[in-house]
């Protein structure tokens, strides 16, 4: 139950990110830079660091298809991309200890990652600007401290949603 549970808000919030929080990014208020909301990949991080990198892998799978049949150009960047960001949450949790500060800085490093690896993926395959520095300043550093924002927001729910389900996992599997 703790899982649909999950799996359900991961999907809310990704209906959300291409829904309702459009109407609240920067772009339409006039300012010159862009937010992208990465809700569900934001929660596949968090999936990953809690439960484990095999579980985000597949969550980044299954999102990042979403992604790329409902809003993509391209079928297979965002799968890729989420994918891969959510295996590295798994991989730095198991080389630091799971803190409330290392969470932050690893959230914040591999949504830059994400970030740059589409920037870099658009630019080989279709006609994504070629201007740097702009793409830095005014879409990735905007959209990785919005993201940092609402990580803040959903990281306690979702660290009890999977701390429900890893202690379901254990009285399953008692070793």
């Amino acid at each position: 139950m703790q899982r649909f549970v999950l799996t359900l808000t991961v999907l809310l919030l990704f209906i959300l990110e291409g829904t309702v929080v459009q109407v609240f990014a920067a772009s339409t208020w006039g300012l010159s830079w862009t937010t992208v909301p990465r809700f569900a990949l934001v929660c596949c991080i968090f999936i990953s660091m809690f439960l484990g990198r095999r579980e985000g892998l597949y969550y980044g799978l299954a999102f990042g298809f979403l992604q790329d049949v409902l809003y993509g150009q391209v079928i297979g960047i965002y799968t890729m991309s989420m994918m891969v960001a959510s295996y590295f949450a798994g991989l730095i949790v198991l080389l630091f200890q799971r803190g409330f500060g290392m969470v932050f800085v690893a959230s914040a490093v591999i949504l830059f990652g994400h970030e740059w690896l589409l920037y870099s993926m658009f630019r080989l395959f279709s006609n994504a600007p070629s201007d740097v520095q702009w793409m830095l300043t005014r879409q990735i550093l905007p959209s990785v401290i919005f993201n940092i924002v609402f990580a803040l927001l959903v990281y306690v729910p979702m660290m009890r949603m999977c701390d429900k389900i890893q202690a379901r996992k254990r009285d399953l599997h008692p070793e």
